[in-house]
């Protein structure tokens, strides 16, 4: 680090580097935690700023994206900071038009439905371009967090976001696009290349902008490829036993997870005991605390802080054990 409090990008030296640590296998002092979706509807702070306009406004606004990713770090000590975006900008920028239907959530009114559709589609190399707003917001929070914890950035996976490019929104089933993958098995695979093509080039650049990290979410049945796949970090739902992730994935990847949102119904006593049970689960190295899924709306803060400061309270009893 350079003498003016800098780092060698130029922006403000690290003070928490605890979840880097516990990233890269170092030993902590605790448990570093963080939420998916810890800038979210569950915050009323949120809901008043993104109430000024549209959810994909606010997505193309580095001043409102920084906002919201900072919101939740002054409520809680969390150990690092994801920025506010959202995986269907990728699409956007390849061309689609995507909504935000209140209530229902995000909609394509002209989904891909023939292999000649991707014609339409803009060529991938425009997309990191086209998402400059997203590299302005995260370099916007690496200044505005001041060192105080990590920025994460992230994007979705090539096979998610052709569920929603084909499925023209969210779906349980995910029937449309896996008939892609039978019926039309070479489009299929130019639409998945298509998407890595944008893709690489996006998280390379969120990263050239300051973000510090990035790990596979939900990739609980491939925990063998992906440990070997030079990933740092794998992320566990509620439903993998941690000794069972353990024993998959070997001692030279971090995983992070995995408790149940809804746990987070409970009382902040229960929650303290679950948390408790989690950290034992995983033990003390290589881990990153976390929720197996984000946080849902309806969820009060409280509960939220209290999942937070059970982490760091047992966290550090357990290495003093």
């Amino acid at each position: 680090m350079e003498a003016n409090g800098l780092g060698p990008q130029g922006f403000p030296e690290l003070k928490n580097d605890t979840f880097l640590r516990a990233a890269w296998g170092e030993e902590t002092d605790y448990t570093p935690v963080w939420c998916m979706r810890q800038a979210g509807r569950y915050l009323p702070e949120f809901r008043e700023t993104r109430a000024a306009q549209d959810f994909f406004s606010t997505c193309r606004s580095p001043e409102a994206c920084c906002e919201l990713t900072l919101q939740p770090l002054r409520r809680f000590p969390l150990d690092a900071a994801i920025i506010f975006s959202d995986i269907l900008v990728v699409p956007q920028a390849l061309g689609m038009e995507v909504t935000m239907v209140p209530g229902k959530g995000p909609s394509f009114p002209e989904p891909l439905r023939e292999e000649q559709d991707l014609e339409c589609l803009r060529d991938p190399e425009v997309v990191a371009s086209e998402l400059d707003y997203v590299f302005q917001a995260i370099t916007l929070t690496r200044q505005r967090l001041a060192g105080r914890v990590p920025l994460i950035g992230f994007a979705g996976a090539p096979w998610t976001l052709m569920t929603y490019m084909v499925e023209g929104g969210g779906s349980s089933t995910m029937a449309q696009a896996k008939r892609w993958l039978y019926q039309r098995p070479q489009a299929s695979h130019q639409l998945l290349r298509i998407l890595t093509d944008a893709l690489v080039p996006y998280l390379v650049g969120q990263v050239a902008a300051g973000a510090q990290i990035i790990f596979a979410k939900d990739g609980h049945f491939a925990l063998e490829e992906l440990a070997q796949a030079g990933y740092e970090v794998v992320g566990l739902d509620w439903t993998v036993a941690p000794k069972k992730a353990r024993e998959c994935v070997g001692k030279t990847v971090t995983l992070q997870g995995n408790l149940d949102p809804c746990a987070l119904y409970a009382s902040e006593e229960e929650i303290g005991q679950l948390v408790k049970q989690m950290l034992d689960d995983f033990g003390p190295h290589r881990y990153i605390a976390n929720l197996g899924h984000g946080l849902y709306p309806d969820m009060d803060p409280e509960h939220v802080g209290a999942f937070v400061d059970a982490v760091h309270k047992h966290s550090r009893l357990l290495r003093q054990n």
